[in-house]
């Protein structure tokens, strides 16, 4: 069983507004897939979007998840995405995910947008993970996108 530290930037984009951060990790291999890693995540009671157009409001809106509340969900799962496999040739890899949270707190859906040329394998691999992610219940009935780039350095 081999080790190694590897380096993770991580960016959340919200509403066009991304936030940063460096995650080191000590990676050890073995038999289980990164996705296996990760605890199954569990779905939550859709929190009901109630419109209070009290004190002469125009327009009222649901709040969705706040920034931190999507980083932390977020920066618990990308750390098990170093344990796929580095692809062959890549010192450095950026990718980028279109995700949608649903309401319950689950991933609706995942899109890789940009995968840096990255092989199909790896790429998979690191979808397989973020889909993992568990997040708070939400009041957007049709879920809340969230643009998350994943830069990786070996």
């Amino acid at each position: 069983m081999g080790k190694a530290l590897l380096k993770i930037f991580v960016a959340v984009c919200i509403s066009l507004v991304c936030y940063f951060s460096t995650v080191e990790v000590v990676v050890w291999a073995d038999e289980k897939t990164p996705a296996d890693r990760v605890p199954k995540p569990q779905r939550k009671r859709c929190i009901p979007f109630i419109a209070d157009l009290s004190d002469d409001k125009e327009a009222v809106a649901p709040n969705g998840l706040r920034y931190d509340q999507v980083a932390r969900s977020l920066n618990k799962v990308i750390q098990y995405a170093l344990y796929c496999e580095q692809p062959k040739g890549f010192a450095k890899l950026d990718l980028t995910f279109e995700l949608n949270i649903g309401c319950n707190g689950l991933i609706s859906e995942i899109e890789v947008t940009d995968d840096g040329g990255a092989p199909e394998e790896y790429v998979t691999c690191v979808t397989e993970v973020i889909e993992k992610a568990s997040f708070p219940a939400h009041d957007i009935s049709d879920g809340m996108p969230v643009t998350y780039p994943v830069n990786v350095a070996w």
